[in-house]
């Protein structure tokens, strides 16, 4: 055991190397991160300043791509997390990429018509000049600002085709604007024949606002025109505040709905995909053309996660068929999709995926490879040692990385038949 003396001086040369090496433990500071630009904007009809705030989507500079506008009217920094939450579900493909624009008004004072001749004649110029932009905007407020979304919808829905509000806590008699919204509401959705737009509002857990808010969605029930697509979420573990960011979220998602292809329309056949985006393309107001990216990620969930496997093979094969067009499913993304459903003991699926690839990618060692693996499992040695036998002519003749796995197969079929 060592005395006390020993370790004491072990203690000190410890700390001396603790301190030699402190320097190397510091870590340089490399950049920094950069959400997006703030300009300045000097209201030519109301008093005060505005600051205008500009987030570019992901790939932004490596494309030439126009993307829709997301406006945020902000009053607590919501910049922040709107860009964040644009970023994720872009990434995630349940909406495409957005060009985030928030609109401080905290410096400002003016009235609704006001703000609005102000981002009509004013804003979007600005926006529009400094940025590739589809003609697809989307406005966001929260609170006092979502009772200025909504006055937007009734009064100049022209000007964007997307609205959230979160935590619209209207009131009948109003409690916050000189504006009842809920007559207003009556009065202007009756002289409305078409309101081709999307409108999505909540409230966390408010019940004071509760009997205004359905008053509000038995009007939409009874008198908006049956293309307005309005859905209402109450937050229930939520609060006025805390609900913003959910709201933007399912907002969001509900704004582009369809983005993302939904199963039921691919079992229809590539015409009606097709036809899924030009009606995507006619709401949205821009040509969103086949997305390959979101359809490319429905049809990988639909093989590898989802037991889907006949609608996504048969949709990759009939959309290049019919029109040309690449899902963007790779050699690899089959080969994953397949050695996922193996690990799952989905080995009817495995076999169906092996096959498409001997069928559509018939250079490729991989598919016949797997379809050798396959037959020897369930012992159709004849089928397994055929493409077994095949896999190794095709790797050979490519110097393919796995030769030597296709020929160990092969040897080992050739010694069980």
């Amino acid at each position: 055991m060592l005395g006390r003396n020993a370790r004491g001086r072990i203690l000190v040369v410890f700390l001396f190397l603790i301190a030699l090496a402190a320097p190397g433990l510091t870590q340089d500071k490399t950049g920094d991160v950069a959400v997006g630009a703030t300009y300045s904007l000097i209201p030519r009809n109301f008093q005060g300043q505005v600051d205008i705030s500009i987030h570019l989507p992901e790939g932004y500079d490596k494309s030439l791509d126009r993307y829709p506008v997301l406006y945020l009217l902000d009053t607590e920094k919501d910049f922040l997390f709107g860009s964040a939450v644009a970023n994720f579900l872009a990434e995630n493909d349940r909406i495409p990429g957005l060009v985030v624009v928030d609109v401080f008004l905290g410096n400002a004072t003016g009235t609704p018509p006001q703000l609005l001749t102000f981002l009509e004649s004013q804003v979007f110029p600005f926006v529009e000049g400094e940025t590739r932009v589809q003609p697809c905007r989307i406005l966001y407020g929260h609170s006092a600002r979502s009772f200025a979304a909504l006055f937007v919808l009734l009064y100049r829905p022209d000007l964007f085709y997307g609205y959230i509000g979160a935590g619209l806590a209207l009131t009948s008699p109003p409690w916050t604007t000189a504006i009842d919204f809920v007559k207003a509401t009556d009065a202007k959705l009756a002289e409305m024949k078409n309101l081709k737009k999307s409108f999505y509002f909540v409230l966390g857990n408010e019940p004071p606002f509760f009997p205004g808010v359905h008053k509000f969605m038995d009007i939409l029930k009874t008198k908006a025109p049956k293309d307005l697509d309005w859905k209402y979420d109450n937050l229930v573990d939520e609060d006025h505040f805390s609900n913003k960011l959910r709201t933007l979220y399912g907002g969001l998602e509900h704004v582009f709905k369809g983005w993302y292809l939904p199963v039921e329309v691919a079992k229809l056949g590539p015409e009606a995909v097709k036809a899924h985006y030009a009606q995507l393309s006619d709401r949205l107001g821009f040509d969103t053309g086949l997305p390959q990216s979101p359809i490319h990620r429905a049809v990988m969930n639909w093989l590898a996660y989802q037991n889907q496997t006949d609608a996504a093979l048969t949709l990759i094969k009939g959309l290049k068929d019919k029109y040309a067009f690449d899902c963007g499913v790779s050699e690899g993304d089959l080969q994953f999709a397949a050695r996922f459903a193996v690990n799952g003991a989905r080995g009817d699926d495995a076999l169906k995926i092996f096959s498409f690839m001997s069928q559509q990618i018939p250079d490729s060692p991989a598919g016949f490879g797997g379809l050798a693996e396959l037959y020897e499992s369930t012992g159709r040695l004849d089928l397994a040692l055929a493409n077994g036998q095949k896999a190794v002519e095709l790797a050979q003749a490519k110097n393919d990385a796995s030769l030597q796995k296709y020929q160990d197969i092969l040897e080992r079929l050739k010694k069980r038949k």
